[in-house]
């Protein structure tokens, strides 16, 4: 048996703990076409709605760093006014606050991560009831690269300080890539197996609603 004290629950913000309203979609599609109306990418609409926005505009920072061009600034603000208007009056889901709490209370280690900025999920986080439902809020501003990347997990698991297990609880295939990268188990929230397999995510477990966390004795799961 693990004891609490060393597993890390890490939870996604957006749409796992916070009903947000940011149309991840749109801003794909005008950081897609940005790259090729600039040539930076003649990769095709399908290929790029796949990325994830953080690889989107680390396109855009090769194409500066080679060309001189200030394209990722410009996406950077594109980015931030959805990120604002998509946050105005996002509420929190399934009972979060007390899913959470109750985890805490059992003696689990439980953090937020999140690609918003700090200035943005401290707000949104603030209004729905939740800015002290965990330990720890990781942003974007606290790492090198963003989730589909591991360097938010990885953060959360140093500032946690829990060493005997990981999990990641997360409503996409970025999730699950940086639970991956970090070496965390994830837990997929309303989505199936089916929908992240062409990612090349396998979810450990596939929950419905952030209650049935509370059933899960994590301390027994073998490492």
């Amino acid at each position: 048996m693990i004891p609490p004290r060393e597993i890390a629950l890490v939870f996604d913000m957006d749409n796992t703990v916070l009903g947000s309203h940011i149309d991840f979609a749109a801003i794909r599609r005008t950081l897609g076409a940005m790259l090729r109306e600039t040539g930076a990418t003649d990769e095709s609409d399908e290929a790029l709605r796949r990325l994830a926005i953080g690889e989107l505009v680390a396109h855009a920072a090769a194409h500066d760093a080679a060309r001189g061009t200030a394209m990722a600034p410009r996406m950077w603000e594109i980015i931030t006014a959805h990120e604002t208007q998509g946050l105005r009056d996002a509420a929190a889901l399934d009972g979060a606050a007390g899913v959470l709490g109750t985890l805490r209370s059992r003696g689990y280690r439980v953090a937020i991560l999140t690609n918003n900025s700090r200035a943005g999920a401290s707000v949104a986080l603030e209004a729905a009831g939740l800015a002290h439902a965990a330990e720890t809020v990781i942003t974007r501003d606290d790492v090198r690269s963003m989730k589909p990347a591991p360097d938010g997990v990885v953060e959360a698991l140093r500032r946690l300080g829990a060493a005997g297990g990981a999990y990641v609880i997360g409503d996409s295939w970025i999730d699950g890539a940086a639970a991956g990268g970090a070496g965390a188990r994830f837990v997929a929230y309303r989505r199936t197996a089916d929908d992240l397999q062409s990612h090349g995510v396998r979810p450990w477990r596939v929950i419905n609603h952030l209650v049935e966390l509370l059933a899960i004795d994590f301390g027994a799961v073998e490492p």
